[in-house]
């Protein structure tokens, strides 16, 4: 794999495993507020256990369907809807 193909994968790997670091950031930012400690190890915890399921997540979509492909499907219109059925 050529290099710059294999920076594009990584960086496209680590968006699809950001989001539910983010969101396991966001829910231990809200479990340690509410416990009332604003700098505890709830954060770090809760956004370590969503980069291991983002992980998971991100590897099951790279060895199923491809990253680029996912992302290709994410961002762009199905083959169906790009036909005209009138033309």
């Amino acid at each position: 794999m050529k290099f710059t193909a294999l920076i594009v994968q990584s960086l496209l790997w680590l968006a699809v495993a950001a989001s539910p670091t983010v969101i396991g950031i966001l829910i231990g930012f809200l479990l340690s507020i509410q416990a009332g400690g604003l700098f505890s190890l709830r954060v770090l915890f809760c956004g370590l256990i969503g980069f291991i399921i983002g992980g998971f997540w991100a590897e099951r979509i790279r060895n199923t369907i491809g990253l680029p492909t996912f992302f290709g499907r994410l961002t762009g219109m199905s083959k169906s809807r790009d036909v005209d059925k009138n033309t």
